[in-house]
């Protein structure tokens, strides 16, 4: 029989896991010969009573082998006697068989304990993992955070709202540029346009003003003709200030007091140009009033999400250590599962395989007795029984002479 010399590997790579190695080193290490266990093994009782049982043999009736180890080599030479040749061929068969079956079992037993082993620190690493994957779900459900893309996507919308703050900071910048230099330009400010514009619009207002146009024309006239105590003079007058007051009430009705006198000589119906103007300045100052509010939402939506990220970035170092936590106990818990199913496939470690060279052989010649030890026996059997005979004969001859008495 012979062992194999060298040894096997094996590597396993697992996405986004790890990688198994399995190493089966050669039979032959330093100061270690599996040979020598093999032929203990051999001249084992054990053995021989499963051998001799297969036969139907007692151990005795069986015999033991003969191993020799060949050196330098990996070669177990098995030599088994019998009675006859067939007998002889029978034994050494049935003495491999037992020997392999006994391997067998011995590796087996080695690969349950083993598992065994392993097993029981599978479920602590599988312990482990459950606590982190709970953990990270206990956080999760009291945190505001579930992921850490959360805060990836709230920092993106903060960069973003900061741009748009940017943008709108400048487009205030240029509608403020332009609503102030057409206030210089007409005159008035965006308030006094728009109350113009609301006076205007308003019919009682405007036919007050027509009537305050007339008398004043007419008040003009009467006077350059007559002096103050004339009755016509008086009685406009008198129309002149009741249409001022008529007009006053209704202007502070409309928008305010100390408004009438500003727009007395405002007539934006005759003059359709300044009214577009008056309407561009108005618009313009709405669009400005609109473009504060919309930075002023915008500074306080990014304010309330810049302290939420400061609280989502507390929280994501949190979550980020405990997610640290379950990969490092998956990646554990993954090894120690491919070394287990790794383990099963190296079952020659310890008891490495072995190799029928030569078959029993049926022996063509029997071992014992040979015939020229049986001639050898025979001529010494005759030269003792012929000087056995030859100092029968001449006993007294030799008694007499020892007994003799020297002179």
């Amino acid at each position: 029989m012979v062992l194999p010399g060298t040894g096997a590997n094996s590597n396993v790579s697992l996405d986004e896991v790890g990688q198994v190695v399995s190493s089966t080193s050669a039979p032959f290490g330093k100061g270690y010969n599996p040979r020598v266990n093999y032929k203990e093994m051999l001249m084992s009782r054990n053995l021989l009573e499963s051998a001799a049982t297969s036969l139907s043999m007692d151990v005795k009736s069986f015999g033991r082998p003969k191993v020799r180890l060949t050196e330098q080599t990996s070669i177990l030479n098995v030599e088994i006697s019998a009675s006859s040749a067939k007998l002889a061929e029978q034994k050494a068969w049935a003495l491999f068989n037992a020997l392999q079956e006994q391997l067998k079992f011995l590796r087996a037993d080695e690969v349950s304990r083993r598992d065994e082993s392993i097993k029981a620190v599978l479920d602590q690493y599988r312990e482990r993992l459950n606590i982190a994957r709970n953990n990270i779900t206990d956080f999760q459900q009291r945190s505001l955070l579930v992921s850490k893309d959360q805060l990836t996507q709230h920092i993106g919308t903060l960069a973003n709202l900061k741009e748009q703050i940017v943008i709108t900071k400048a487009e205030i910048g240029r509608s403020e540029y332009y609503v102030t230099q057409l206030s210089v330009d007409l005159g008035v400010s965006p308030s006094m346009a728009g109350q113009a514009f609301a006076l205007q619009s308003d019919g009682e207002f405007r036919a007050y003003l027509s009537e305050l146009t007339e008398s004043s024309s007419q008040l003009s006239e009467y006077r350059s003709r007559w002096d103050e105590g004339h009755p016509k003079v008086k009685a406009e007058l008198a129309r002149f200030e009741q249409s001022k007051q008529a007009l006053r009430t209704r202007s502070e009705g409309l928008v305010g007091p100390h408004a009438a006198h500003a727009f007395q000589t405002m007539d934006l119906e005759s003059n359709p140009n300044r009214a577009q103007l008056f309407a561009d300045l108005i618009s313009a100052f709405a669009a400005k009033k609109g473009i504060e509010a919309k930075r002023s939402e915008l500074e306080n939506s990014a304010q309330l999400l810049s302290e939420k990220i400061k609280i989502y970035a507390r929280e994501a170092a949190e979550l980020d250590r405990l997610e640290r936590e379950f990969d490092l106990a998956e990646a554990v818990f993954t090894s120690a599962a491919a070394r287990l199913e790794a383990s099963k496939a190296d079952v020659f470690a310890s008891y490495p395989v072995i190799q029928l060279m030569t078959p029993p052989s049926l022996a063509i010649h029997s071992t014992s007795p040979k015939k020229s030890i049986a001639i050898a026996a025979a001529l010494a059997a005759m030269i003792f029984l012929t000087m056995g005979m030859l100092m029968v004969n001449k006993r007294r001859e030799i008694v007499s002479a020892i007994l003799q008495k020297p002179e």
